[in-house]
């Protein structure tokens, strides 16, 4: 008896999709919105929380609600607005920090603000700098 094979076609495993909500710390309301930025070591980066316990947690551990900052949902797309946006001088963001965390080790939760756009937005590269109408957004 001979043994078939069966040609089987090369798949991919499939794509994580990326997350469609974000958690931003914020002051203010209305047009006034200010977005909070940490400090790491002369560079500036904007702490993006994955789930919203994470980012009441960092609020509650640093004080930060004592200056009046809250826990804000938002959409991959508004965080691109935003990003591109009132935080366009701030190079880069980091992904679920804790507030005792020291610079350096915050460099390591870091990426660049244009690869971490590109990655929300499913594109495969974005470069940093690039314009926002080259995301995709017109």
């Amino acid at each position: 008896m001979t043994e078939e094979k069966t040609a089987r076609p090369h798949h991919r495993p499939p794509r994580r999709r990326p997350a469609s909500r974000w958690w931003l710390l914020v002051r203010g309301g209305g047009s006034g919105v200010e977005v909070f930025v940490l400090d790491r070591g002369g560079e500036q980066a904007v702490p993006v929380f994955s789930g919203e316990g994470e980012a009441e947690m960092f609020v509650w551990l640093g004080g930060a609600f004592e200056d009046g900052w809250r826990v804000r949902e938002s959409s991959a797309g508004e965080l691109v607005s935003i990003l591109y946006g009132p935080c366009a001088r701030v190079g880069s963001v980091a992904l679920d920090p804790s507030p005792d965390m020291a610079p350096k080790v915050l460099g390591l939760l870091s990426v660049s603000r244009g690869r971490f756009v590109g990655r929300i937005i499913g594109a495969p590269r974005v470069r940093d700098g690039a314009r926002v109408a080259t995301l995709g957004a017109r």
